[in-house]
């Protein structure tokens, strides 16, 4: 995970601890890695995207989102553009079995196939949103949709992914004059091949990690210590942030002994090692009842859960 200490005053803090016995609390931002929601290895792996026209979508759409989602693909592996094929397959995607796959690996040369299938666009919710006193209008249009991806192993023919996206686009549209629900209509079709690349962008994400940003609290008490321990965290040293609150947390006042438990289990969580945060906040708990700790350890055992 990657830090960032919050722009809260230390030396407000320490001025505030002195005339109080309370712990003070220093927020930290982080960045927290999150895995692929698939677990497809796309490197070193040649790819082809088969568009599936079964001819009950529209051929341009489902073309444009697979062109989309190439380009993609082609930006996050640092690919040259161009690189990731895209085909037309005249067939329904249910009718494909083990022997096309690997018949569509062999034409495409690749090692992974992906086809794109059952691309359909719901009817557009329309919403003006005329603005007292301006000359221009604004619609707001969304175009729910539908569409299915499947990845399979161009050898084997194996399923290794299979994506059933359900979403919708909301698209503005200002204009002059108010705009009629028939053109709407007809433009439902341009918007949505204008968002290919988008639709593309957020498919594509699932075969990759990402960072989510959140937010760690740090207890903090009065001494040198305390301040180099929480220097240490904001510098992403989690090594030396421990090594200070191992000290701390064999001190007799159990307030401060809690302090450091439920710090070195934020570095236990930041460090990957979870089962050991949570055991820390369990010794936190026994030193002393934190107000954060309930929350925090909830949190952590819904993560654990959900790995």
């Amino acid at each position: 995970m990657k830090t960032n200490l919050s722009t809260i005053g230390l030396l407000f803090v320490a001025i505030w601890i002195l005339s109080s016995c309370a712990p003070g609390v220093q927020l930290i931002d982080v960045e927290k890695r999150v895995a692929p929601g698939y677990q497809v290895e796309l490197s070193d792996k040649s790819i082809s995207i088969f568009a599936s026209l079964d001819g009950k979508s529209d051929s341009a759409l489902v073309s444009n989102l697979a062109q989309g989602l190439a380009t993609s693909l082609e930006k996050r592996l640092s690919r040259e553009e161009g690189s990731i094929f895209v085909f037309s397959l005249k067939k329904d995607s249910s009718g494909i079995d083990p022997d096309i796959i690997r018949d569509l690996s062999v034409e495409s040369n690749s090692d992974l196939v992906f086809i794109l299938s059952n691309v359909s666009i719901g009817n557009p919710g329309i919403y003006p949103n005329k603005v007292p006193g301006s000359e221009y209008h604004s619609t707001f249009l969304q175009l729910p949709f539908v569409l299915s991806l499947d990845v399979y192993d161009g050898i084997t023919a194996e399923t290794l992914a299979r994506l059933s996206v359900k979403d919708t686009i909301v698209w503005e549209i200002v204009s002059r004059n108010e705009l009629k629900q028939s053109l709407l209509n007809q433009k439902s079709n341009e918007i949505f091949a204008g968002a290919a690349l988008d639709i593309g962008d957020n498919i594509s994400q699932n075969f990759f990690e990402k960072w989510e940003s959140e937010t760690r609290s740090l207890y903090y008490l009065f001494g040198s210590e305390w301040e180099e321990a929480l220097n240490a965290a904001a510098s992403f040293d989690w090594g030396r942030a421990s090594e200070i609150w191992m000290r701390i947390v064999s001190s007799s006042k159990n307030k401060v002994a809690a302090c450091a438990a439920y710090n070195l289990a934020v570095a236990c969580e930041m460090q990957g090692n979870k089962d050991l945060a949570l055991e820390w906040l369990s010794f936190s708990k026994k030193k002393y009842p934190l107000q954060l700790t309930g929350e925090y350890e909830l949190q952590l055992q819904n993560n654990v859960l959900s790995k």
